[in-house]
């Protein structure tokens, strides 16, 4: 590094779990190195039974070492490193590998000139200096065809190499890469910021495959420096804590994940052809004499299958109700999990609103569902507020089990609450709006509306009795939701299993614009049923009345087209008379023509065509309840309509379907 340029900060973050000796070695080795940065080392020692947290305390007193009463598992570990954290770069790092001297500084650099990297991974060594195949392609159902019919011995290298196979690159050049092993991959803080943490429904394995799908789907980029060495040992803390049985836990995970990125039915084929693939293997393992490679193939196709029991409580208990299995009824009390995870997450996206984000976890302190049973979710979507400072000063005071992401730049709700479900591991996300004050029943009421069958339950929505008198005014907005509908995300539950058979939110939504009931309508096609909780009460602000502020909302409206394209059936039920978003959009489109016609041709006769507008404006759909005011703020209102009918024009070019 050129010396007058300042060393990056970069945080390495380490797991521990019974490996003393060797996590004191390898940090040892760490420490002792110039990585070319300003280096600290945050450990997080998993209950430990064998003093790891006491060892590395007194042998290396710079190391930051916190010690946790039960054993977290390796994601919600490297999460709550995450949250210690506070440098640009964070370099996640297994207790048993240690990087050459120089590597972090080279893996930082490699970054710099990559913007878009949300991740760099090195080169792996074992201590002998043999290569570790850490780089791999995204399970594809192409992928595991080729390996199915053993392409890998037959296809021509460059086309192996493009995919980074094992044994078809050398790993002798950077590139980029679709996922690297997390034993040691360094990690930018604004990528984790926007993209979230490791997937703690991952004890341990898939999380980094995981993580790096998400980043990539997100637009970020993983890249692999090779000029940077890592030694790692491999295997420890994993062989001592569940032998053979990792393997069973291991695929668990992934039927898991492949759930979530192929879908069901093609996670099956994905499957099947892994297992052929495998058989192929144990043949040719028996053929040659070998009988520990033959017995290693067995197990990898019988865990592949699901022939394998993954450990207790960490393999098929903790996935299938997650995923979709049997264990996912809802008790009396509305209790969900019985797994040790919060029953429900609520998630709260948050934009420049510090003064009402503090009124709603002040709310959410008094619910009476237990503190235990729910854990709240905050998404910071770039706020230049204080925000990040309320959030931190209630979590120093507060019993919630709150939690804090955010986004740089914006992305809007969608993408906030996006992030938020798939941080939480509960199998339950009940969503609302930082401009709301839920009922202190209102947990408890809303899981209560879930029984066996897969359910959305839309809570009630209503104003403050204080702001009742703020909805007289012209052009008012009031939030007063008594049916499930329209799905608004002011108070909803989703089940995580439909969230995720649906991808969530569509982030093609930038603003809040009908993303709610997008969401809902392709969850209703799964065939699950939206049901109506009336006692799972929430207050929603009243917008006061001002015409220039409802005038600069209505632009917001321009992905509303995209709610019901291909919906035949939303269009009947949503919409009036199939094309038009509002019933007052007709009418204004007719007053708009006679006046423009009546401006031109200097007649007054086209302003007949103002007359059903009127009439629906004063009665059917007024801007107050005031008589006067009606016919005072009939200008503004026609304004208002021809905005909103511009907006769905433009939505309708930009989403190519018809919507006035």
């Amino acid at each position: 590094m050129r010396p007058d340029r300042a060393r990056p900060r970069v945080d390495v973050g380490v797991v521990t779990w019974n490996s003393a000796r060797l996590s004191v070695d390898a940090l040892r080795r760490l420490v002792e190195s110039d990585q070319g940065c300003e280096l600290r080392v945050l450990v997080h020692d998993n209950a430990s039974s064998d003093g790891t947290a006491a060892a590395i305390a007194e042998a290396l007193p710079t190391v930051e070492v916190v010690s946790c009463p039960e054993n977290l598992g390796f994601a919600r570990a490297v999460n709550r490193l995450l949250a210690r954290s506070d440098a640009p770069w964070f370099f996640m790092l297994n207790s048993d590998a240690w990087p050459e001297a120089g590597a972090i500084g080279t893996l930082v650099r490699r970054a710099e000139q990559n913007p878009r990297a949300a991740a760099v991974a090195p080169l792996l060594l074992r201590p002998d200096g043999s290569v570790e195949h850490s780089t791999h392609p995204f399970p594809s159902l192409a992928t595991a065809a080729l390996d199915a019919a053993g392409g890998r011995r037959w296809l021509p290298r460059p086309l192996l190499e493009h995919l980074s196979l094992e044994g078809a690159w050398h790993l002798d050049r950077e590139r980029q890469i679709d996922w690297a092993v997390g034993a040691a991959l360094l990690l930018r803080r604004s990528a984790v910021d926007d993209i979230g943490g490791l997937d703690e429904r991952f004890f341990m394995y898939v999380e980094d495959l995981e993580w790096c799908w998400r980043a990539r789907r997100a637009g970020w980029e993983v890249r692999f420096e090779p000029t940077a060495e890592v030694r790692h040992v491999g295997g420890v803390s994993g062989k001592r804590r569940f032998g053979d049985s990792r393997a069973a836990l291991e695929a668990a995970n992934l039927r898991v994940l492949l759930d979530d990125t192929l879908g069901r039915q093609r996670a099956r084929w994905y499957r099947a052809l892994v297992a052929v693939a495998g058989a192929r293997q144990l043949v040719s393992a028996r053929a040659r004499g070998d009988a520990e490679e033959e017995a290693w193939w067995r197990l990898q196709v019988r865990a592949t299958l699901g022939l394998v029991p993954p450990p207790v409580g960490l393999g098929r208990t903790l996935t299938e109700d997650v995923a979709g299995g049997e264990a996912d009824g809802a008790d009396a009390e509305g209790g969900i999990d019985g797994h040790g995870r919060p029953k429900v997450a609520v998630a709260v996206p948050t934009h420049n609103r510090a003064t009402q984000l503090e009124r709603l976890l002040a709310a959410l302190e008094k619910q009476t569902l237990p503190a235990e049973e729910f854990e709240v979710l905050v998404v910071d979507d770039g706020s230049a507020d204080d925000t990040g400072a309320v959030v931190a000063r209630f979590r120093t005071a507060t019993q919630l089990n709150l939690r804090s992401l955010r986004t740089e730049p914006r992305r809007g709700p969608a993408a906030a609450r996006n992030r938020a479900w798939r941080t939480t591991a509960a199998p339950v996300v009940a969503f609302t709006d930082d401009d709301c004050v839920p009922d202190p029943e209102w947990l408890r009421a809303g899981l209560a509306a879930f029984e066996d069958e897969a359910r959305i339950v839309v809570g009630r929505t209503k104003p403050p009795e204080e702001q009742l008198a703020l909805s007289a005014q012209p052009f008012a907005r009031v939030m007063d939701v008594g049916s499930p509908d329209l799905y608004e995300t002011c108070n909803v539950f989703y089940r995580r299993r439909e969230l995720e058979a649906v991808g969530g939110f569509d982030e093609r939504f930038r603003r809040p614009s009908g993303e709610d009931t997008h969401l809902g309508l392709a969850v209703r096609d799964l065939g699950v049923e939206a049901v109506f909780a009336p006692n799972a009460v929430v207050l929603h602000d009243v917008r006061p009345g001002n015409l220039i502020a409802s005038l600069r909302e209505s632009l917001r409206w321009a992905d509303i087209p995209l709610v019901v394209k291909g919906r035949p059936l939303a269009r009947a039920t949503l919409l009036h008379r199939w094309v038009f978003w509002k019933k007052t959009h007709p009418p204004a489109m007719a007053a708009a023509l006679g006046l423009t016609v009546a401006v031109i041709t200097r007649r007054p006769a086209p302003l007949v065509l103002l007359v059903p507008w009127v009439i629906h404006r004063l009665k059917t759909d007024p801007v107050c309840p005031d008589r006067l005011g009606r016919v005072v703020n009939l200008p503004g209102a026609l304004a208002l309509d021809l905005c909103e009918v511009a907006t769905m024009v433009r939505g309708s070019v930009r989403h190519r379907t018809v919507l006035m």
